[in-house]
């Protein structure tokens, strides 16, 4: 009997032990799991919410405390609730006091520290970093070298910012195989501190921040950033396409897609992506609430908006919108007091003193040209140029020139439309605001144009806006179109008569797709002052035959232009007789001969 049971033991023994390896390598596999499903970044900052979230809801009131620490709590508290609703709107304070409370709790309330931090990205094994990851870490190693504006110098380093050939012509991108080279090539090693860095602002731009746009919005070389415009829209989406092509940009959904201007240059930053519909509308609905009353929403689909920092915003959503798009237009990347750094092409001496002139001789004129065009930075660089004695009355439709920050020391008052307020009546509300020169920061609807006119004639020295037209006699057309249709005025040569009376200059100012930017012409206003009517008759006669002909009532006159071969600028006229005859009138024959020198003293033109 006790043979048997021996035997049966030595049989079950082999089995028990292979039962006990297999649970304990089930427990060593279970731990292991468990480790690597906490260390996961989108774990991590879930837990960094839960956390935040967690102060935000506590009632200081009924833990026991003493008043003053009481007090001191709820002090922490409202400053974090501050910086939160602040942060993603600009303000560069409340985001690194964010991100410096993000950096504490994944250091003293999570652990993370020099042992761990690679479980969370493989710094230690670039193979498993992403794109994302590795541009992200670059930057922050960067920063510490160039600060806010090190996207400018990461690009000029990596050639990021040299067309590529696409076989249907040349684009501005970055791809993953960009980022890859990049980080080899350069043998990026950082330490701990850029290491904390690189996964604070990953938890900052997922949880409070633009996402992957986060780095590119706050970077002062950068002129724009645009997400959500081109790939598929959810509408249009078809898995089937998924099944039909193997082309990855084809199949690159609306959320894929981000850009970036930089100097003008369009970029697509392919490597970059919301990840999925849900981040990029969570990033559209908060980015545009710095001061708007109003919600995006299906009966506001559209709204426009500022950030703290003064950069635009437009923020879009459907049924209007194909799918959730921002776009954010800044104002910093280049230095607006100082011309030289606009105007870089050869024999812009003899522009930038054309535009001195004109300037100084407080002569009307609009700065046009297409969106990008650098017309802000220009007209920005202009105000230097104008009388400091003079005031400065600016409208916008929203703060754009920003020029009590550039000119601190002069007397500008600058005003928004909000609400029922508009621009129309900001404008005729200069009249009464001691105006010496009005700016209009854009000449956006015929109401607006139609007051910019009538202000000029009557309501200040000098009148300065700006306008989208490609031509001088374009923009004469809309100014007078819109006398007739805003103002009453039934008579069309009346109201262009009006318009080329006030308005002496056109200054074109464009960037081509290689982000030069340049001044493609200077076109003179030069009004008709005498009719080519029989001299004979009486005045009567002669305005009846104004009324009811349909003669030219001006004459254009290009003074200088930009020879986009030669990449120069070369003078074509002189300025008039009237127009130099203005300009002395107010600058003395002395100061105007010094301007102008031998090149554009009046009498070139008729």
């Amino acid at each position: 009997m006790t043979g048997v049971i021996l035997a049966i033991l030595l049989l079950l023994l082999p089995i028990i032990l292979l039962l006990l390896f297999d649970r304990g390598n089930i427990k060593k596999k279970d731990g292991m799991d468990k480790e690597e499903v906490y260390f996961k970044p989108e774990n991590i900052f879930e837990e960094c919410r839960r956390i935040v979230n967690e102060v935000l809801n506590s009632d200081y009131s009924e833990l026991g405390l003493n008043r003053t620490e009481t007090l001191k709590r709820e002090k922490q508290q409202n400053r974090l609730k501050n910086a939160i609703r602040e942060a993603c709107l600009g303000d560069a304070g409340d985001r690194e006091y964010l991100k410096e409370y993000l950096k504490e709790i994944l250091q003293n309330r999570m652990g993370i520290g020099e042992k761990n931090i690679n479980k969370i990205i493989h710094f230690d094994n670039p193979s498993f970093m992403s794109a994302q990851d590795k541009f992200e870490y670059m930057y922050v190693q960067y920063y510490e070298k160039y600060g806010p504006a090190s996207f400018l110098h990461m690009a000029q380093d990596f050639s990021w910012d040299i067309p590529k050939e696409t076989g249907k012509g040349t684009a501005y991108c970055i791809t993953e195989d960009d980022i890859e080279d990049a980080y080899y090539n350069t043998g990026v090693y950082g330490s701990y501190n850029d290491k904390l860095e690189m996964l604070v602002q990953r938890c900052y731009q997922k949880l409070y921040g633009h996402d992957c746009a986060d780095i590119l919005i706050m970077d002062e070389s950068v002129d724009g950033v645009s997400g959500g415009v081109g790939g598929k829209s959810r509408v249009e989406y078809n898995y089937l396409d998924i099944l039909e092509s193997s082309e990855t940009e084809a199949n690159s959904m609306n959320y894929d897609t981000i850009y970036c201007v930089l100097h003008g240059k369009l970029i697509r930053l392919k490597f970059l992506s919301f990840g999925c519909e849900e981040n990029l509308e969570r990033v559209v609905k908060n980015i545009y609430r710095y001061n708007i009353r109003t919600s995006l929403s299906r009966k506001n689909p559209v709204i426009h908006g500022t950030l703290k920092n003064g950069s635009r915003i437009v923020a879009a959503r459907p049924p209007v919108s194909d799918g959730w798009t921002f776009y954010v237009r800044k104002f910093k990347s280049t230095n607006a007091k100082e011309i030289e750094s606009l105007l870089v092409h050869k024999n812009r001496d003899m522009v930038i003193n054309l535009l001195k002139l004109i300037t100084m001789g407080e002569m009307n004129y609009c700065i046009s040209g297409p969106m990008g065009g650098g017309k802000t930075t220009l007209l920005k660089s202009l105000v230097g140029f104008m009388n400091p004695g003079y005031t400065i009355r600016v409208a916008e439709s929203s703060f754009e020139l920003n020029l009590n920050n550039v000119y601190p020391e002069r007397d500008i008052h600058m005003m928004q439309e909000r609400g029922d307020y508009t621009i129309y009546d900001i404008i005729t509300g200069t009249k009464k605001m001691d105006t010496d020169i009005l700016i209009v920061g854009e000449v956006n609807e015929p109401k607006i144009a139609g007051a910019y006119v009538q202000v000029a004639q009557s309501g200040s020295r000098m009148a300065v806006t700006t306008l989208h037209h490609e031509s001088t006699d374009k923009l004469i057309e809309y100014l007078r179109n819109a006398l007739v249709s805003e103002f009453g005025i039934s008579n069309v040569s009346i109201a262009e008569k009006q318009v080329v009376d006030i308005l002496n200059f056109d200054i074109h100012m464009v960037h081509d797709v290689e982000g030069r930017f340049y001044i493609e012409r200077i076109t003179e206003i030069i009004p008709y002052r005498d009719s080519e009517y029989p001299y004979d008759i009486n005045e009567a006669t002669r305005e009846y035959y104004a009324r009811s002909t349909d003669r030219r009532l001006y004459k254009l006159n290009n003074i200088v232009e930009f020879d986009k071969k030669e990449e120069a600028y070369k003078k074509c006229n002189d300025i008039s007789e009237y127009s130099w005859f203005l300009i002395k009138s107010v600058l003395g024959n002395e100061k105007a001969e010094e301007i102008a020198g031998q090149l554009f003293r009046g009498g070139g033109a008729a």
